[in-house]
This record gives C-alpha cells, sequence and structure tokens, in this order.
C-alpha cells in the first residue's frame, strides 16, 4: 500500500505542476505492461501415474521446472503430487524455477499434506525446515489440517507451538471450527489464556460469524471486559452485515457502551457499502442520534471507496453533515483512493468543475498530501474557486510547510505562481532576535 501511496503523491506532484496542460493525459496513455495480444496460450498439465506432469491436451508439455508454468497449475501439481509421496513432492521443490513459482508450489503441498495426516505433517516440517521455512511451512501445514480436523489442529499447535506460528495455526483452526462446530469450539478456548485469545479469537469470531451471526454475537457480548471481546463481536459484525445487513444494522444500534457501538456500526456501514452504498446510505440517514449516523457514515466512507470513491464523494458532499465531518470523511476516501488507483485520483480531481463542491474536495484533498508534498498541496490549493477561502487555505498551507522545512520552503513558494503580496508573508525572513 505505502508504494501506491508514493506513487500518487508523485503524480499529485507532477501534475500540480502543469495544470492546465495535458499531463493527466500522457500518465493514462502509458505503457502497459501487455495488451494480452503476447500471452501464451493456457496449458492445463495433469500428472500421470508416475507423477510426471505433461499437457493435458494440445501440442504444448512443459517441464516441472518450467517457470512457464502458471501458479495455478504448479498449485494443482503440487496438491496432486502430495497425494501419493508428500515427502518427495516437498523435496522436489528445489526443482522449481522462481522464488514465487517455488512458494506456491510447496504451500499446495503442505496444506494438501496437512488435511491427509496434519501431525506426520508437522513432525516432519520440523525435522526438514529451519527458521522462517518452519514458520511458513506449519502454516501451510496448520491451514490444511485446520480444515480436515480443527480440534486436533488446534491441541496440536497449541501444546507444540508458540509465537507466530501458534497463533496463525489456531487462527485458522478456530475459524475453520467456527464454521463447523461453532459450541464446540467456543467452549474449547475456555481453557486459553487471554493473551492468545486476543490474537485468535477473532478467527473463531469470523467462522461462527459466518454460519450464526447471531449466535455469535451472544456469545461476544457475554465475553464482558476482557481484552478480545470488542474484537471478537466487530469481527463478527463483518460476516453479519455482508449476509443479512438490515439485521445487523437493528442489533447494532442496541448495543449500549457506546465504544464498541462505535466499533459495530463503523464496520457495518464499511461492509454494507461495499455491496449496497446507496441502501446503507439510506439507511444510515434514518438514525436519529447525530454520535451513531457519524460512526457509520465513517465506515460507509471507507466500504464506498473501495469500488467507487467519485461516487463516495459526491455522496459525503451530500450527506448534510457539518463540514469539518465532511474533510475527515473526503479525506478518508482520498487516502484510500490513492492506494487503489493513484491515476484515477489525480484525473477525477483535474474533471470538477469548479465551485462550492470541487473547493470541499480541494480543500480536504491537500490536507490529507500536505505532509507528503506541501508544494502540490499548496498549488492544488490554489485551485480553489472561492477566493477567500483560497486564501485562508493556501495561508494555512503554507505556513505549516515553512514551520516544517524554512527556508527551503520559502525559496520554493517564491517560485510558485500566487499573488506576490501572499507569498510575501511566507518568503520573508523573520528578522533575528535581539
Amino acid at each position: 500500500m505505502e508504494n501506491s501511496r508514493s506513487l500518487f503523491i508523485s503524480l499529485v506532484s507532477a501534475t500540480a505542476g502543469v495544470l492546465g496542460t495535458l499531463a493527466v493525459t500522457s500518465l493514462l496513455d502509458g505503457s502497459r505492461n501487455g495488451d494480452g495480444n503476447e500471452a501464451r496460450p493456457p496449458v492445463t498439465l495433469v500428472l500421470d501415474d508416475s507423477g510426471t506432469p505433461n499437457a493435458d491436451q494440445g501440442d504444448m508439455t512443459l517441464a516441472f521446472n518450467d517457470p512457464s508454468i502458471s501458479l495455478r497449475q504448479l498449485g494443482k501439481i503440487g496438491e496432486k503430487m502430495a497425494l501419493s509421496d508428500p515427502e518427495a513432492a516437498v523435496r522436489r521443490a528445489l526443482e522449481i524455477a522462481g522464488h514465487d513459482n517455488r512458494e506456491a508450489y510447496i504451500g499446495s503441498v503442505l496444506r494438501t499434506w496437512g488435511e491427509k495426516d496434519g501431525e506426520t505433517a508437522a513432525l516432519w516440517a520440523r525435522d526438514f525446515f529451519k527458521g522462517e521455512q518452519l514458520t511458513d511451512a506449519l502454516y501451510y501445514i496448520g491451514d490444511g489440517w485446520a480444515e480436515a480436523d480443527p480440534e486436533a489442529a488446534a491441541t496440536w499447535f497449541n501444546e507444540n507451538t508458540e509465537g507466530t506460528v501458534l497463533d496463525d495455526a489456531m487462527w485458522e483452526a478456530l475459524e475453520s471450527w467456527g464454521r463447523k462446530d461453532p459450541a464446540a469450539a467456543f467452549a474449547w478456548t475456555a481453557n486459553l489464556d487471554d493473551y492468545l485469545k486476543s490474537s485468535v479469537m477473532q478467527g473463531l469470531a469470523e467462522g461462527w460469524g459466518a454460519v450464526d451471526p447471531e449466535g455469535a454475537i451472544k456469545a461476544g457480548m457475554e465475553m464482558g471486559s476482557a481484552d478480545y471481546a470488542a474484537g471478537f463481536v466487530t469481527s463478527v459484525m463483518t460476516q453479519w452485515a455482508g449476509s443479512d445487513p438490515e439485521k445487523a444494522a437493528s442489533w447494532a444500534l442496541t448495543v449500549v457502551n457506546e465504544r464498541l457501538r462505535a466499533g459495530v456500526l463503523n464496520e457495518l456501514g464499511e461492509t454494507w457499502a461495499q455491496t449496497e452504498p446507496e441502501k446503507a446510505a439510506e439507511w444510515i440517514r434514518s438514525i436519529a442520534d447525530p454520535g451513531n449516523r457519524r460512526f457509520a457514515e465513517n465506515g460507509l466512507a471507507i466500504g464506498w471507496s473501495e469500488h467507487d470513491p467519485g461516487g463516495a464523494i459526491n455522496w459525503a458532499l451530500d450527506s448534510g453533515t457539518d463540514q469539518a465531518h465532511v474533510d475527515e470523511m473526503i479525506g478518508d476516501i482520498i487516502f484510500n483512493w490513492a492506494n487503489l488507483d493513484p491515476r484515477g485520483a489525480v484525473k477525477w480531481l483535474r474533471e470538477q468543475p469548479p465551485g462550492p463542491r470541487s473547493d470541499s474536495v480541494l480543500r480536504a484533498f491537500t490536507a490529507e498530501i500536505a505532509d507528503d508534498d506541501p508544494r502540490a498541496a499548496v498549488v492544488w490549493a490554489s485551485e480553489i474557486n472561492d477566493p477567500a477561502l483560497r486564501e485562508s487555505h493556501l495561508r494555512d498551507m503554507m505556513q505549516s510547510w515553512v514551520e516544517l522545512y524554512g527556508d527551503q520552503a520559502r525559496k520554493e513558494i517564491q517560485a510558485l505562481d500566487l499573488p506576490a503580496e501572499l507569498k510575501a508573508d511566507f518568503t520573508t525572513q523573520p528578522a533575528p532576535a535581539n
């Protein structure tokens, strides 16, 4: 995510320096990683009884270590080889070229072995792998074992591992167990210490919440003040909101504890917005309490921004909430947009017609990027249409810039195309103290 945000800031800065040009168009029309016409035809690989991969149909045969084999194909090869001789399948991983290819293959082998015979796989892995490779191997095995026999997997990992290995494997086991027999899984966790529960109970919440959210919520609410209780309930809400958001919404407003209510309303808004943002927004408008409405709006803004950030911004502008909250939501939306589609965010900003709506977006947007690229923030702020708002916001941006970077900021401000009298207030050196 950080790489995407850095790309976004660089695009913003570049575009800010050439406002009114076709910079955005050139960004969008740049070179791409192929147009699909050069892709090799797909090859479906199967294994014969000897364990040798061959082309299923067609005139093409790829060797086991040919890097042209796709990750999906390698996964299928690994799965089949693990069913016949898992130890040999693991050892053959070294024949595969490329780190990612090898990981796809070994992950498939170990998951399959874990599902077939988890304890044997785990014991063998402890002798064969070392260090980080052992951690990864036990995770893959635990993931497969959890699907076949979550109780046995949870018990073995609890008794034989610790640290990250234990946390990850236990999370997977409880998630699977929660889907298969949540009552038994919940009863079993009574013997875990609170430290481990804080890391793994959300796995149980996700599994249980997927099949019986109301039962899972009831259990979560009975956990009282335990450190893991709020996270458990919120994780259940994610599942419930994905299956029956209206019923989940009715329950969420009954939560007495304000902090927990804020968490579940935020999660509800975010999850619901990913599938039915307009319907979620309609429900939020019906919430009488402004605090509850704000909690849900924050989640809605994030969830909506994940698939339609422009629509999310337009909703925020029309939400009828106070300006400070609108700015906050727009900042969150644009931050998300920066990670998902930086070029699209810049393009959308350049296409907005001048007026109060675009001024509101620019104010929130420039505040969001000011710490990463103060020059870009100032240049974009100069696009604000309302003169009084533009000058006020520019002064805030430049004041922060000078406070952070001193003479370098003053030098860059002097070179910007801004009113001379405005720049003078931030480019003149302060008089030395007597």
